[in-house]
C-alpha cells in the first residue's frame, strides 16, 4: 500500500505543475497578459537562441535567465512554442557565404581593382571579408555582434564575438530580440574615479526586459490586421532621406500611410494614430479643427514639434545661426489639451549631451579637429515610472524646447522625456555659435533640474472648438463622422514632444543612419525604442508594453568588502567543514565507546 501510495503521489506531482515565487520582483512569474497570449497562439511560433555556448559569469546569468523565461512561457504555450539553439555562424550556410565572397570579388575585379594578388599576400583576409559578410547579413535580420572580452590568465585576455539575440519565427516571417538591449550602468571606480561600465548591472536591466521582449515579438508576429499609422504631411514636414528610418521602423509592425489635412475633408477615424513631425508651416484653423475632431473621435496624435527654427545645416555652412519663433500657430489648440512648448533652448552640462568635431587650431597648416561637448544636442532622459521609458537609455535631442503643463480637465499628464540634472535655458531669439564650444562654461549656470521635453496626455479631451464652431461647421463635421463633437467618445492619448528632429535621421550619399545615431560617438541612442514603446503603448496592447515596469534586483557581492575579508570567508568555507566533520567523528567515537563500555 505504501508503495502505490508514492507511485500514485509522484504521478500526480508529474501531472500537475506548481511553482512558487518566492522572489520579491517576481523574477520567475509571467504576468496575466502574457499567460493570456500565450494560451491563444494560432500557429506554432518558434524562438531560436543564438546566445549559445560558454560565457563568463554574468553573460552565463542572461543565458540561464532566457532559458528559464522561455521555459516558463512553454509551460503555457505547450507544444504551439518551440524552443531551439542555433550558432549564429551557421545560419548562414558555407555555400552562400561563398556565393556572397564569389560575387563580391567579381564586382572588384569589374572596378579594375587586383583583388587576386591582394589575397594572395595576405592568406587571412578572405576569411576576414567573409566573416564581415556574414556580420553585415546577420544585421539585416537585426542580430547584432558583441564583442566580450574574456580573462585567459591573471594578465592575458582575448576578444570574441558573440550574438546575444533570439529569431522568432511564424510561416516565414521573422523578429529579432535583442538580449542585451536596456539601460547601460555605470559605477564610479574605486581605483581611478572615473565612471565604467557596470556589465553586471547593465545585464540586469536587460534581463528585467526578457518576458516584454519575448511577449511582444510573439504578439507583433502573429498579428493578421496591422493598425494603420498615419504620417502627416502639408504643413512643411520632412518626406527625404531623414524619414527613411522612421518609415522603415513603422512599415515594420504598422500600415503606413500619409494624409494631408489642407486638402483630405477628415482625418478618417481608421487611423490607430496620426504623426505630426517638425512642421514648418504654420496651421490654419481649418487643419486644426480637423485634427481636433479626429481627437475627439477616439484618435491619438502623436506631436514633434520644434517651436523654434534652429537648424544644424545652418551650422555648418556658416558656423552659427539665428533661433527665432516658427510661429506654427498651435498653441491654442496643445494648451486646450494639456501643455504649453516654451520658446527657449535646452542646454545639458556636458557630458549629457552629444559631441561634435571642431577644429579647435592649426598645426603644420592642417586644421586640428577635436571632438567638442555641444549643450545644444542634450541626451534626454527617460522617466523610470512609465513603461514607455523604463529601463531605455537616453534619448537624443538637437535644438529642444522645454514643456510645462497646464490645467487641463480630466487629462493625465506623464512626463516622459527631460533633461538632465544639470541644466538650463536659453531665451530666444538667440544666436547659436559654434565658437560657444571652445570656451568652458560655469557649471554652476546650470542649475535646473529635469525640466519636461516629452508629456504623455491620456483622458477625456475637450474640443478646442466647442464654443466657438458656427452650424455650418458643426454640419459639415457630422456627414463624416456622425456629430460635431464638443468633448472625446471615449478616453484618448497624445504625445507631445518639443523635438522634431527626435524621429529623423541623419543621412549622406551613400546611406541613412538610424535615428538618435551620433557620428561623433558612433553609437545609437534610444530614439527608436522610444517611437515604438510609444506606438505600441498607444495602438498595440499596452498590457504587453507594461511589463517593461518589471524589475530584477542584481545582488552583487561587495568587491571591498570581499578583499578585506577573504581570509575569513575562505577559512569559514574551507577550514569550518573540515572541523566540522572532525567534531562529528569525535562525538561519535566517543558515544560508541561509551555505549559499548556499560554494555560490558
Amino acid at each position: 500500500m505504501m508503495l502505490l501510495a508514492l507511485v500514485a503521489i509522484n504521478m500526480a506531482a508529474y501531472q500537475t505543475r506548481v511553482r512558487v515565487d518566492m522572489t520579491g520582483e517576481q523574477k520567475y512569474s509571467l504576468s496575466a497578459a502574457t499567460r493570456s497570449l500565450l494560451k491563444n497562439i494560432d500557429e506554432p511560433v518558434t524562438v531560436e537562441i543564438l546566445l549559445t555556448g560558454e560565457f563568463p559569469a554574468v553573460f552565463r546569468k542572461l543565458q540561464n535567465s532566457t532559458n528559464d523565461v522561455l521555459q516558463e512561457m512553454k509551460a503555457y504555450a505547450g507544444s504551439k512554442l518551440i524552443i531551439r539553439y542555433a550558432d549564429a555562424n551557421a545560419l548562414i550556410s558555407d555555400e552562400v557565404k561563398q556565393q556572397l565572397f564569389a560575387s563580391f570579388i567579381a564586382e572588384q575585379r569589374s572596378m579594375g581593382l587586383n583583388v587576386d594578388s591582394i589575397l594572395q599576400s595576405q592568406p587571412g583576409l578572405q576569411q576576414q571579408m567573409m566573416d564581415q559578410m556574414v556580420s553585415d547579413s546577420l544585421k539585416t535580420l537585426g542580430v547584432l555582434p558583441y564583442t566580450l572580452q574574456v580573462q585567459q590568465k591573471e594578465n592575458e585576455s582575448s576578444q570574441r564575438v558573440i550574438f546575444p539575440s533570439a529569431l522568432v519565427k511564424v510561416d516565414g516571417k521573422v523578429l529579432c530580440v535583442d538580449l542585451l538591449s536596456g539601460k547601460t550602468e555605470y559605477s564610479r571606480s574605486s581605483l581611478t574615479g572615473r565612471l565604467e561600465l557596470d556589465e553586471a548591472k547593465s545585464i540586469g536591466n536587460a534581463e528585467a526586459l526578457l518576458e516584454f521582449k519575448f511577449a511582444d515579438a510573439i504578439s507583433k508576429i502573429q498579428r493578421t490586421q496591422k493598425p494603420m499609422i498615419a504620417y502627416s504631411i502639408g504643413n512643411g514636414q520632412p518626406m527625404g532621406p531623414e524619414t527613411y528610418d522612421l518609415v522603415q521602423t513603422i512599415e515594420a509592425n504598422y500600415q503606413f500611410n500619409t494624409i494631408n489635412p489642407n486638402t483630405a475633408p477628415v482625418i478618417p477615424k481608421e487611423f490607430a494614430a496620426v504623426l505630426i513631425v517638425k512642421p514648418s508651416v504654420p496651421f490654419s484653423d481649418s487643419v486644426k479643427m480637423k485634427l481636433d475632431q479626429y481627437v475627439m473621435n477616439g484618435g491619438k496624435l502623436l506631436w514633434f514639434v520644434d517651436a523654434l527654427y534652429a537648424e544644424k545645416d545652418s551650422l555648418a555652412y556658416t558656423q552659427r545661426t539665428l533661433a527665432y519663433d516658427r510661429g506654427l500657430n498651435i498653441d491654442d489648440l496643445l494648451f486646450k489639451y494639456g501643455v504649453r512648448i516654451n520658446r527657449d533652448l535646452l542646454q545639458n552640462l556636458p557630458p549629457n549631451c552629444d559631441l561634435s568635431k571642431l577644429v579647435v587650431g592649426v598645426a603644420g597648416g592642417k586644421p586640428q579637429l577635436s571632438d567638442v561637448p555641444f549643450n545644444y544636442y542634450p541626451l534626454l532622459t527617460g522617466a523610470d515610472n512609465h513603461p514607455i521609458t523604463k529601463n531605455s537609455e537616453g534619448v537624443l535631442g538637437l535644438f529642444v524646447n522645454t514643456i510645462d503643463t497646464v490645467k487641463a480637465e480630466g487629462i493625465t499628464k506623464h512626463i516622459l522625456l527631460s533633461s538632465s540634472e544639470n541644466a538650463k535655458t536659453v531665451s530666444t531669439p538667440a544666436i547659436i555659435s559654434l565658437d560657444e564650444l571652445k570656451t568652458i562654461e560655469n557649471p554652476k549656470l546650470y542649475n535646473r533640474s529635469f525640466l519636461p521635453v516629452g508629456v504623455l496626455l491620456e483622458g477625456n479631451f475637450s474640443s478646442l472648438y466647442g464654443n466657438r464652431a458656427g452650424a455650418e461647421m458643426r454640419a459639415y463635421f457630422q456627414q463624416y463622422y456622425g456629430a460635431f463633437q464638443t468633448s472625446a467618445l471615449k478616453p484618448g492619448m497624445q504625445l507631445v514632444v518639443a523635438d522634431g528632429d527626435v524621429v529623423l535621421n541623419n543621412y549622406n550619399r551613400q546611406q541613412a543612419f538610424p535615428m538618435g545615431f551620433s557620428a561623433v560617438q558612433d553609437r545609437s541612442f534610444a530614439n527608436k525604442i522610444f517611437l515604438q514603446n510609444t506606438l505600441e503603448y498607444m495602438t498595440g496592447n499596452a498590457g504587453i508594453v507594461a511589463l517593461r515596469s518589471k524589475d530584477a534586483a542584481v545582488r552583487l557581492l561587495n568587491k571591498e568588502k570581499v578583499e578585506t575579508e577573504k581570509l575569513t570567508w575562505q577559512l569559514v568555507n574551507i577550514a569550518a567543514p573540515i572541523l566540522l566533520v572532525l567534531t562529528g567523528a569525535f562525538i561519535f567515537g566517543w558515544w560508541r565507546k561509551r555505549k559499548y563500555a556499560s554494555v560490558k
